[in-house]
């Protein structure tokens, strides 16, 4: 179940691409998490597109740092705080088991639905469940999750949130980077390969482990001071 602590952390954002957007908080400040391809290789985003109460709004952000290589992650220091301290939400993957449920959170193809007073004016996201399906690292250090789960264009820097076992509480896994795609051969009728192909969703979706961006932070610090 997604609670309020989740709710409150997951915003509609448009950089160069539209996504998602996830607030989350290490050592006394905050900071919002997303995929690096939303910025299309554009690394002095000084504001971004927020949308709140039916419109959208710049805000002001700067760049703490960007994954390298493969991984797909951006981290902002807000000029504003996104989500009050009064709801906590654990970061870190630790805990977490291979086939347990876990759920991810954004806006696909630009949609939401109106979250009201208790979002206070933000949109609020689409919910979509499935299974931890692997834990992979590909060797060079860059653990990434893989959920049994169809994802689709604009959940892209969610949160995969799954539920700890020890604590019974939510907690941030990973970052959504994108789906698993394939081409397959497109046949005539006779059944002979035309040299065409099609790509189509797999089912699994990858996220990047949310230990790659805290590593990004504690190497630049500069979130936005948490205010209670």
């Amino acid at each position: 179940m997604i609670t309020a602590e989740v709710y409150n952390r997951v915003f509609f954002i448009k950089i160069e691409q539209y996504g998602t957007g996830t607030a989350i908080d290490h050592n006394g400040k905050q900071y919002l998490v997303t995929a690096r391809h939303l910025l299309e290789d554009n690394e002095k985003i000084a504001s971004l597109k927020f949308f709140y109460d039916d419109a959208w709004f710049d805000l002001e952000v700067e760049i703490v740092g960007i994954g390298s290589g493969e991984v797909d992650i951006a981290i902002f220091s807000p000029r504003i705080q996104l989500c009050p301290p009064s709801f906590p939400l654990s970061v870190g993957s630790g805990g977490i088991i291979v086939s347990q449920d876990v759920f991810f959170l954004g806006f696909p193809y630009k949609m939401s639905t109106k979250g009201g007073a208790a979002l206070m004016g933000r949109p609020c996201p689409f919910i979509r469940k499935g299974i931890l399906s692997s834990l992979f690292d590909n060797g060079y250090g860059v653990p990434k999750l893989y959920i049994d789960a169809i994802n689709n264009e604009g959940f892209s820097g969610g949160p995969i949130i799954f539920i700890n076992q020890a604590t019974k509480k939510p907690s941030v896994a990973g970052i959504i980077s994108k789906f698993k795609i394939e081409h397959e051969k497109v046949l005539c009728e006779q059944g002979e390969d035309t040299g065409w192909s099609v790509a189509y969703n797999t089912g699994l979706t990858i996220a990047y482990d949310i230990s790659e961006a805290i590593k990004i932070i504690e190497k630049n610090p500069k979130g936005l001071p948490l205010q209670t």
